[in-house]
């Protein structure tokens, strides 16, 4: 007997994911992730300044809003030919890192161990499943540590508002590096913040995770997926201090190579737009939405890398640079996330020590008649790409490709489910009325379908699991 299990929302972060299964002998046989915002921001951006850009697409979300800004600049930096100084690479880079601080650390307590941990002390995390394993020791210290996160990833925030000027949404990001000066108290602040959110995660954070991972062994071997990995790069090609994290690399066929981004493809098959061709290049076509459309199902596109669905985020990074063992399932995306955010403190550091205070990293940029570039870069949750063209001085052409849509996408007209539909599929439902093993693999990846917008009213009903 076949069951249908709709759920909407699915994340504890933003409203418009809705995973829609079906169940075959209490195992999943078919799986659509559903994206239900459109996102509007490529035309937004058309006949506005250039420089305009950094700003506007920081708004597609409030949580890696500076990662926007990265990528952003990048493009631009692309396309205006301009090569910013090293003391601008690793200032900017400090305000992306702490972004990654605040985001894993986050989405691990807030996010991803109300799955696994009961948490006692608020009515408005009251659980609907009850595969609650630990021992009430180590409940109760994680379950302490969910609150006692709230206040240490705010301190990477602040840190990023520091150099940024605020957080989210940081006005510090720009082509060239960053719009304002270090200085030697500024310095000094952010290392005293980084020494105590790395003991956080030195003493916490990770004991935590190996603990969830200890009493949940069976995620080590659910959600896997095709094990295809992608990353843009990531802390690297630093001139004088190398890579401190990971190259541009895509593992497929149990091999790595070197990315090369010519091989990046859109598809649109099952996707709520239209364009004239549902296969193309980033950088050639931005297509239209059509919620008429047959067979599509969600407004979240299908990047395809070689033809192929790639999966993107720390535990591929781990894996791309070799300080991770080869193994793809949602624990192992999960616990990747613990190790990745003490790499990044280590990577601040590293990259403070190397600031010189009161350096000015700006200058006066001239836009050119017409140009095109693109900003490639890794982000907390993956490969985030944006393509863009200027004509008659003013943006002509935005491309913009998440981490998310990577992970969440569509299938295509081949077949090939996008990577989080395909780590469901063999998945075994103990219990369909609780049908808990979905939410603990999807948001292993950490899904970010659009930050800004929270599912929680006072009074409200919103959330909605239906077993058809």
């Amino acid at each position: 007997m076949s069951k249908r299990i709709v759920i909407n929302p699915l994340t504890r972060i933003s409203g418009f994911m809705e995973i829609d299964v079906l169940i075959e002998q209490n195992k999943i046989v078919d799986a659509k992730t559903k994206g239900n915002l459109f996102r509007g921001f490529e035309q937004m951006l058309i006949d506005r300044s250039p420089f305009d850009a950094v700003y506007f697409t920081q708004r597609i979300c409030g949580i890696c809003s500076a990662a926007h800004s990265m990528a952003s600049s990048l493009a631009l930096e692309n396309a205006l030919k301009i090569k910013p100084n090293e003391q601008g690479i690793y200032l900017r880079d400090i305000i992306h890192a702490c972004e990654f601080l605040q985001n894993h650390i986050r989405h691990f307590y807030q996010y991803t161990v109300p799955d696994f941990v009961k948490i006692e002390q608020t009515t408005i995390l009251q659980a609907d499943h009850d595969d609650f394993r630990l021992p009430k020791e180590i409940n109760n210290r994680i379950s302490k540590n969910y609150f006692d996160s709230l206040s240490i990833s705010r301190l990477a925030h602040q840190m990023l508002a520091v150099l940024g000027g605020k957080a989210p949404h940081n006005h510090g990001v720009f082509i060239g590096g960053v719009t304002t000066k270090a200085t030697a108290e500024k310095v000094v602040l952010l290392d005293a913040n980084l020494q105590k959110i790395t003991a956080f995660i030195n003493e916490e954070m990770i004991p935590d995770v190996y603990d969830i991972a200890k009493y949940y062994p069976e995620y080590f071997q659910l959600g896997g997926g095709y094990g295809n990995l992608l990353s843009y790069g990531s802390f690297n090609h630093y001139e004088d201090l190398g890579t401190l994290y990971v190259d541009p690399f895509v593992k497929m066929n149990d091999r790595i190579e070197v990315f090369d981004e010519t091989n990046i493809q859109e598809k649109i098959d099952y996707s709520w737009f239209k364009a004239p061709e549902n296969t193309y290049k980033p950088d050639s076509i931005v297509p239209v939405p059509d919620m008429d459309k047959k067979e599509a199902y969600s407004w979240v596109k299908a990047p395809r890398y070689n033809h192929l669905p790639f999966e993107v985020g720390p535990l591929a990074r781990l894996i791309l640079c070799g300080a991770y063992p080869n193994r793809v399932s949602a624990m192992d995306r999960t616990i990747a996330r613990a190790l990745e955010t003490k790499k990044i403190t280590e990577i601040i550091s590293t990259l403070l020590k190397q600031i010189i205070p009161d350096v000015d990293v700006q200058q006066k940029y001239e836009i050119p008649e017409s140009a095109s570039g693109k900003g490639l870069v890794d982000t907390t949750r993956g490969a985030l790409g944006h393509w863009l063209k200027i004509k008659d001085k003013k943006i002509s052409f935005y491309q913009i490709i998440t981490p998310s849509t990577w992970d969440f996408s569509t299938r295509d007209e081949n077949g090939n489910r996008g990577v989080a539909e395909e780590a469901l599929v063999g998945t075994p439902i103990q219990n369909p009325d609780q049908p808990v093993e979905i939410g603990r693999i999807l948001r292993s990846f950490d899904p970010c379908m659009s930050c800004a917008t929270h599912v929680y009213r006072p009074g409200k009903q919103v959330k909605t699991i239906k077993v058809l």
